[in-house]
């Protein structure tokens, strides 16, 4: 379950909430370029292990969004089939919450 990248940001990102991660990684990554000159043994290695930070969480970011996005599915799913199997409790409960919904709102204004 591997995603594509174009540039350095996943093809399937999720959402703008993952906006912030990717202009973090997009600024690791462009801070470990800017030190690639730098011919210090001890900077290569700090460049090594941010390079094998920065890829673990993408890594993690991307398995946390498909994660996500996989419960939200299955809730959906859950969710159609038993609006499917029962859609007069449904519709009563749509009423109920619409009623409920509107109780509290006059109380509000008066």
């Amino acid at each position: 379950m591997g995603a594509t990248f174009e540039g350095n940001r996943p093809a399937n990102s999720v959402s703008s909430s993952s906006e912030p991660f990717h202009d973090l990684f997009d600024g690791v990554e462009d801070l470990i370029k800017r030190v690639a000159e730098i011919d210090s043994p001890d900077i290569q290695k700090i460049r090594a292990k941010a390079r094998v930070a920065l890829m673990a969480a993408r890594s993690a970011a991307q398995d946390g969004a498909d994660h996500v996005s996989r419960r939200a599915r299955r809730a959906a799913e859950t969710t159609d089939g038993y609006i499917r199997e029962y859609p007069w409790y449904a519709l009563g409960l749509v009423t109920l919450i619409g009623f409920g919904a509107g109780v509290l709102a006059a109380r509000a204004r008066g």
